[in-house]
């Protein structure tokens, strides 16, 4: 069965963008080693992302995820999209579609892209397996939060950590644990 995670970078006090939702402050963290990206991407099958996150990537340039299906979360219709496996779901599919997805042994695993509003109503359903959050030394003070506030409440037990000579510790939790 392929496993849901949430793979993210966040500031130290848990902000995933800034105030105007940007992500410019993550320029200056580069790695060689890319902090465990490849092995990650490398098992994903297919995204899930947000629109506001969505719109972020189109104003970025090219889509990084040419070979990958990607779930766009919208109540909008996807146009021009960068290739016919970028598809919009509407927010109340998004439940049931990850459950669908999950049945799919040859699928790859699930990437939640982006910030919490994709992924709140997959923690609250249960269906968040994993969450890899790599923090990011830096404080932003205020923004877009990790998760949203009143969220659920859940056990988390630590997979596994990095620590980067760039101060960034990555960090991946099994949920319900």
């Amino acid at each position: 069965m392929p496993l849901t995670r949430y793979y993210i970078a966040a500031s130290a006090d848990g902000f995933v963008a800034d105030a105007d939702g940007g992500v410019a402050w993550l320029e200056r963290f580069t790695d060689d080693s890319g902090y465990g990206y490849a092995p990650f991407y490398e098992a994903v099958g297919t995204l899930i992302m947000g629109r506001a996150t969505y719109d972020q990537v189109r104003e970025f340039g090219d889509w990084p995820y040419d070979d990958k299906p990607a779930l766009i979360v919208t109540g909008r219709p996807v146009e021009d999209a960068p290739h016919a496996g970028v598809r919009a779901i509407r927010p109340d599919e998004l439940v049931a579609r990850v459950r669908d997805m999950r049945q799919e042994d040859e699928a790859g695993d699930i990437w939640i892209v982006g910030g919490p509003a994709s992924t709140a109503p997959l923690l609250a359903a249960g269906l968040v397996d994993q969450l890899e959050i790599s923090v990011m030394p830096q404080l932003l003070g205020n923004g877009i939060r990790l998760f949203h506030e009143g969220g659920p409440a859940a056990p988390l037990k630590l997979l596994s950590h990095q620590a980067y000579a760039d101060g960034v510790i990555s960090l991946t939790y099994a949920t319900g644990a």
